[in-house]
Formats: C-alpha cells, sequence, structure tokens
C-alpha cells in the first residue's frame, strides 16, 4: 500500500527526529509505569503508613501524567514541522487530503506502538531499582514488586489517548490549510516580532505580584493556597516577560552599533530576533521547569535530611504523654510493672505543667489572637521553677519579666506584649522537654514565667502535665511496652506518643515525598533536556542555509563558532538565570511550607539549596554544551 510505504519512508528518513521522539515517549511511559505499579502494589498498600505513601504517588503521578502529555504535545509539534515539506510534496504529486490523513495515521501509529513497547520493557526493568530505592528509604524490607497486566493497560490507554489526540490535532492543523501551502510554509521565515510593551508591562506587574506573594508568605493553613496564588502569577509572568521583554532587549541591543555591528553579535541577535515570539516561549518553559526541579528537589531533600531533628522536636524521650491530669503513684507503680513484663528498663524521666496551648501569631514584640486561617503559633506558659529543674539551670525571674522559646530561636526583642500585658523578655536557645501538642502545624512559643499566677495571666488555658522518659530494651520490647501501655491507661494518640512510632511515619512520609520527587525531578530534567534538544535542532536547521552563506562570502568556521557561543551566552543562559533569582524569591515561601512540617533548621535548608543549584546548573551547561555541538554540526560550524 502506497500509504504505508510513504509513511516508512517518513519514518526512516527523519531518523532522528522521530528516534528522540521515540525515546522521549518511552522514558516517559517508563516513568508512568512506575507510578501506576506502585499505586496498584498491595504489598505497599498494605504496608505500615501505606495510605500515606499511595497519596503521595498519587500526587506525583498527575503531576507526571501532565507533563507526559504537555511534552507529547511540544515534541510532536517539532516533528509536525519536519513532516511539512513531505506532506507538501505528497499534494503536488497528487495525493488528496484523505491520503495525508493516511499517512499521518499509520506515522503516529508506528511511533505509538515502538514508544509503548520500549516504554513498557523499560518501565517492568526498572520498576525493581524503583522499588529497591523505595525500600532503602522506607526501611521496609516486606515490599514486593509484581507484575501487573492491568497496570500496562492502564498506561496504554492515557498513552493510546494522548496519540489519538495528537492525530487529531494533525488533523485539525491539516484542514486549516491548503496542503500545497505546507510546502511553501516549511520555507517561509517568520518576520520581525512587534515590540510588545503592554505584554511586558503587564509580565512585570504579574511577576512582582507573584514575588510578592511568595516572599511573603506564612507558615499558616492558608500558606499553600497562598503559595499556588504565587506559582500561578510567576508562571504567566515569566511567559509574557520572556517573549515580551526578550525582543524589547534584541531591538535595543541592535539599536546599539558599537555592539550590534561586530561579527559575532550580529549574527546572534539577528538571527533571535525574528524567532523570538516561538524562542521565548520555549526559554520560559525552561525557566520554569529548572525552578519546579529546584524548589522540589530543595523541598524533598530538606525534609529527609531534617527527619531527626523533627523526630528530636517532637519527641525529645522514648515516650510521651501530655494528658489534663497529673501522674499518680498508681500509674507510676503500674508502669513499672509493665516494663518489666516487658524486659525494658526506664531511664531519665521527666516532667513539668504547662497551660493548655493558645492559637494565635508571634509578631516582633507581641503574641495576639487572630483567625484560625492566619494563625502561625501555640503559646504555652510553664513556672521557671519547672523549667530550672529539667535544664538543670538556676533562672531568677520578677513577675514581669518572661523567658521565650521558639523553636527556631528568631524571637530576639526585648519586650513582649502578651495578654495586653508588658514583660522584659529574654530569648532562651534551648529547652529538652518542648513538647508540640496534638503535632499541629503551628511552632511552639513557651513563656518561662515567675510563677503559676503570671502564668495563668498570661494564658488563662487549663493546665496540662506532660511526662517522659527513655526506654532501655530490643525494639521488638519497646513497641510492645508502648502499647501495652496506651492500652492501659486508655490513652489518646493525641496525649501519647512514642519515638520509634514516630520514626517509622516521617521516614514513610519523607521518604515517600524524596522518592516521588526524585522521580518527578527526572521527568522534569528529561523534558527539560529534549526541549533544549528540540530547540537547538530546529534553530540550527533553520539557520543552516543562513550560515553557508556567510561562510561563502566569508565567514570563517571558528568566527561561526564564536557567534554561536554568543547567543547561547546572550540567551540560553536566561533560564538558568531566571530560575535561581524564582527560587531567591520562593525561598521564604518554601521555608514557610517546610515549617508546616515543624522544619525549622535554616542551616539545612541553606545548605541543600546551594547544593542543588550549584548540581543543577552544572546539568543544564552539560546539556547545552552537548546540543550546542549539535547546533555547531547542523550548521557546518564544527571542527
Amino acid at each position: 500500500m502506497i500509504h504505508w510505504k510513504l509513511a516508512f519512508h517518513s519514518l526512516t528518513h527523519h531518523q532522528r527526529e522521530n528516534g528522540l521522539f521515540i525515546l522521549a515517549s518511552s522514558v516517559l511511559i517508563a516513568i508512568n509505569y512506575i507510578f501506576w505499579s506502585l499505586l496498584n502494589n498491595h504489598s505497599l498498600r498494605v504496608s505500615p503508613n501505606g495510605s500515606i505513601i499511595e497519596d503521595i504517588v498519587i500526587l506525583g503521578l498527575v503531576f507526571v501524567v501532565m507533563i507526559a502529555v504537555i511534552f507529547t504535545f511540544y515534541a510532536n509539534g517539532f516533528i509536525m514541522r519536519q513532516r511539512n515539506r513531505e506532506l507538501g510534496l505528497f499534494n503536488m504529486l497528487g495525493l488528496t487530503r484523505r491520503d495525508l490523513r493516511l499517512i499521518l495515521l499509520f506515522e503516529n501509529s508506528c511511533l505509538f506502538v515502538i514508544s509503548s513497547v520500549i516504554g513498557l520493557i523499560m518501565g517492568v526493568t526498572f520498576i525493581k531499582l524503583a522499588f529497591l530505592m523505595l525500600k532503602k528509604l522506607l526501611a521496609d524490607d516486606r515490599l514486593t514488586d509484581r507484575f501487573s497486566v492491568g497496570t500496562v493497560m492502564i498506561v496504554g490507554i492515557i498513552f493510546g489517548l494522548t496519540y489519538m489526540a495528537l492525530l487529531l490535532y494533525d488533523f485539525a492543523k491539516l484542514r486549516q490549510v491548503k496542503p500545497i501551502d505546507l510546502w511553501r510554509q516549511a520555507e517561509k521565515g517568520e518576520r520581525e516580532p512587534k515590540s510588545r510593551w503592554l505584554s511586558g508591562a503587564l509580565g512585570m506587574i504579574l511577576l512582582a505580584a507573584g514575588y510578592w506573594l511568595a516572599s511573603t508568605t506564612k507558615p499558616t493553613a492558608d500558606s499553600i493556597i497562598r503559595f499556588m496564588l504565587a506559582v500561578g502569577l510567576v508562571v504567566i509572568g515569566v511567559y509574557l516577560i520572556f517573549i515580551a521583554v526578550s525582543i524589547i532587549l534584541l531591538k535595543f541591543l541592535r539599536a546599539k552599533a558599537n555592539f550590534y555591528y561586530q561579527p559575532n553579535h550580529f549574527i546572534s541577535v539577528s538571527g533571535m530576533l525574528f524567532r523570538m515570539k516561538q524562542n521565548g516561549a520555549g526559554l520560559a518553559s525552561i525557566c520554569l521547569l529548572c525552578t519546579s526541579i529546584l524548589v522540589t528537589m530543595i523541598a524533598t531533600i530538606s525534609l529527609f535530611v531534617g527527619e531527626q531533628q523533627l523526630i528530636k522536636l517532637w519527641n525529645p524521650y522514648d515516650i510521651m504523654t501530655v494528658t489534663t491530669r497529673p501522674e499518680t503513684q498508681s500509674v507510676k507503680s503500674q508502669t513499672a510493672k509493665l516494663a518489666v513484663q516487658h524486659h525494658v528498663r526506664i531511664k531519665t524521666p521527666g516532667h513539668y505543667r504547662m497551660t493548655l496551648p493558645q492559637y494565635g501569631q508571634l509578631t516582633t514584640n507581641r503574641f495576639k489572637k487572630v483567625n484560625v486561617g492566619k494563625t502561625t503559633h501555640q503559646l504555652s506558659t510553664i513556672t521557671v521553677a519547672d523549667y530550672n529543674r529539667i535544664q538543670d539551670t538556676h533562672q531568677k525571674l520578677k513577675s514581669n519579666q518572661v523567658l521565650v522559646y521558639t523553636p527556631n530561636g528568631r524571637y530576639q526583642s526585648k519586650r513582649i506584649i502578651l495578654n495586653h500585658h508588658r514583660y522584659q523578655a529574654q530569648p532562651l536557645s534551648d529547652f529538652k522537654m518542648a513538647v508540640n501538642y496534638e503535632h499541629t502545624i503551628f511552632q511552639m512559643v513557651f513563656i518561662v514565667t515567675a510563677n503559676q499566677r503570671v502564668a495563668r495571666r498570661i494564658n488563662p488555658q487549663p493546665w496540662l502535665y506532660v511526662n517522659g522518659f527513655n526506654l532501655t530494651g530490643s525494639l521488638k520490647n519497646r513497641n510492645a511496652f508502648a502499647t501495652a501501655m496506651q492500652q492501659q491507661f486508655h490513652l489518646k494518640n493525641a496525649e501519647f506518643s512514642v519515638k520509634t512510632f514516630q520514626q517509622s511515619t516521617f521516614k514513610s512520609i519523607f521518604g515517600g515525598f524524596l522518592f516521588v520527587g526524585i522521580l518527578i525531578c527526572l521527568t522534569m530534567s528529561f523534558a527539560t533536556a529534549l526541549i533544549i534538544y528540540y530547540k537547538q535542532v530546529s534553530e540550527g536547521m533553520a539557520d543552516a542555509k543562513r550560515f553557508e552563506t556567510m561562510q561563502q562570502v566569508g565567514l570563517s568556521r571558528s568566527e561561526s563558532r564564536r557567534a554561536i557561543h554568543s547567543q547561547v551566552l546572550m540567551v540560553f543562559m536566561l533560564p538558568i538565570f531566571g530560575a535561581v533569582i524564582n527560587l531567591g524569591f520562593a525561598f521564604p515561601a518554601v521555608r514557610s511550607l517546610l515549617t508546616l512540617f515543624s522544619m525549622y533548621n535554616l542551616g539545612i535548608f541553606i545548605e541543600v539549596s546551594i547544593g542543588t543549584t550549584v548540581f543543577l546548573t552544572t546539568c543544564y551547561l552539560l546539556v547545552y554544551w552537548l546540543t550546542t555541538r549539535v547546533y555547531q554540526r547542523l550548521v557546518g560550524a564544527d571542527g
């Protein structure tokens, strides 16, 4: 059949473009297969905290499917530009619009089948590696991977629908123009774009608004909504700025005679200016993908690295109880008997009394009550006598003096207003038994007062009795003792916490976040690298004749390479600079979101941010070095 022969010729004639499309689709199919395998895995679902991992995987799956669909359409657009010349030629040779649709149908079907087979083979192979990584992160050897026909069918349906949508989109584009015009469109150059001052100004305003929202985000219940709004504004602003401002910048450089009329600057500025509309959108996409990679990796790695400090903050002792009734001698005796029965020993017990937390917001010099959506802190008061006994210190306070402890140590004012009373304040750097009551997302604030009367004046809430102790013995015996103790005294989860149980929960949550974050970042990194490659190849093919003409009139290969490097430095480095700037403004918002998990260690956050940024920048430069060599070969400037 002539249609199949022509489709096969097109596929083999453009091996590089179609091969890269197949590789990209195969990797995306493999990553989707891994996510769906995790979601449908029975051993993961019934494991401890399996529901938490399942929820995290669902969030990541939505993001990965979205990236896969968007990128598949982007890559298909590049392939269609290469097909236009052949479709136009086929039409001039007598093929009808129906014939062209059949050729596209055969081509897309072949690409789908080949990509699916390779992708599923890759997915089945790498799911074993993914499970090994997940078992390591969760410290759970009971997880096993099993091949599932249902998973294969789900992934096949998703990408089958995606390729069907691609085919319908290609048919629609074919219907909009006369097929004979496709030949001329492949040869037709782009017009010089107009300066879009209004779009540029709107982009600046939206970007500034997004930066302001991100940098002023507080760790409240509404912070995630506020952060997502900031992300939306930044995304729109970045696209408008890269498209509009880049054109304005290039026209400004062209107007500078001393700069423009140099061989390398002349070639790069004039070449980029005429395709900056689509070029700007590509650069904006790269910038946003790099920003997403940075934010995702910094957040997930920071949480995973800071896990032990968080456990120490939530559970300063192996077992903690926070009840509304004091511990009696009978309770102590029964606890001691349970310890003997389960072959564990109780060590270093501690206790104190604090007021039930009062929710509000700690500002520079006061604690005030606010609406629930704006709450950031929970304040409790204790007496200096209890504090001295716990810390083994000899602090003395007057009735108008208080000590202020916050886990992040950020309160430094010498004055504080509490419940309409002014006090002299002294910050504390340590409190061994600070406990986050009910493990809320709000930051703890402990006010140490001279006596009970002052404590109740500041916070007139009922007293809570905090007790904690460490254990020695095997892990199995300690866990059995903790379970028996909770059952013996009918303690609610809000009143009772165990360090080993917390470790298991946090390992599941943060290990799951890190695992999903790595897979998402791999997807985005792969998409970013391929967008850069497609960008370089499409521009290289468009510039080949222009460089050939300039070389015929005297432009040397070395001058061509200098012009190419000038182009890379002038524009292609903008996305990574933009990503770093975006990260700088997102830094306060990401830190505020991490405090929702009681992650207060700024040092860890800064170290992870610097390390991740350096790593991504290095990989970005490596990708551009490799793709620039491809561009040089296409325009005949290699060697």
